[in-house]
Order: structure tokens, then sequence, then C-alpha cells
């Protein structure tokens, strides 16, 4: 069997500052979401149509993500992975999430950072 294609490339706006985290065997974690607006006409009406994407960035990449802040615009590249768990009912839920390869930054909301255009980028595994 050969493995399937999985890329995932959204541009957007955090919604909230990035969280940083160490695993128990010491690896750094960074995540935060992103709001991508999409734009399409129904009808004569132009509708914005909003979708929220969970990214989680490890190891040396998401030291650098600490950098980022809410408002912040950029682009983020990698691979889609979908989680299931169970619910203290019973139920079972899934939960899926862009794993970073590449974060671009693009942008600040307000003033312009220093660190504009910068790409933060990690070609390793980076599967925790």
């Amino acid at each position: 069997m050969s493995p399937g294609i999985n890329i995932c490339v959204v541009e957007g706006r955090l919604t909230a500052d990035p969280t940083l985290q160490k695993t128990k065997s010491g690896k750094t974690i960074c995540k935060f979401s992103v709001a991508n607006n999409r734009y399409y006409f129904q009808g004569r009406n132009l509708i914005d149509e909003v979708s929220f994407f969970k990214v989680t960035a490890w190891g040396v990449l998401a030291e650098r993500c600490g950098m980022l802040k809410k408002g912040h615009l950029v682009l983020v590249s990698g691979s889609l992975r979908q989680d299931t768990y169970q619910t203290k009912n019973g139920e079972k839920r899934s939960d899926v999430s862009l794993t970073a390869a590449n974060i671009k930054f693009l942008g600040a909301k307000t003033a312009p950072e220093k660190i504009e255009g910068a790409t933060l980028s990690l070609m390793e595994n980076q599967n925790g």
C-alpha cells in the first residue's frame, strides 16, 4: 500500500496567544488556533464564512512560536491529524488538528513587527 498524501495549508489570524508546554519527555509543544475567512457569493450577497483550525507545533518550531501573538497573520503548512477519545459519558469523539511543519509570519494586526516575513520551519520528525 502506498502512503496517502496529507498536506494542509491554512492562512489566518491567531485567535489567542499560543500556549507553550513541555511533555513528560521534555519536548516543547505549542498549540494555537487560526481563524480563516472564506468568501463566496450566494446570489448577489457576498458571504464571509469563518473557520477555526487547531494547530500544534513540536520541538524547535514550537519554541519559535513563542514570538507569535493573538491577531498575528500566519501561513501554516503541515499535515492533518485526527485524534479519537471517549468522554466521561462513554461517547466517542474525534478532533482534527494541523501538525505544523512550517509557519510563516505574515504580519501583525496593528503595528509592524520586527519578525514580519520570518519563516519558522523545522524539517524533522515532529510527532511527539
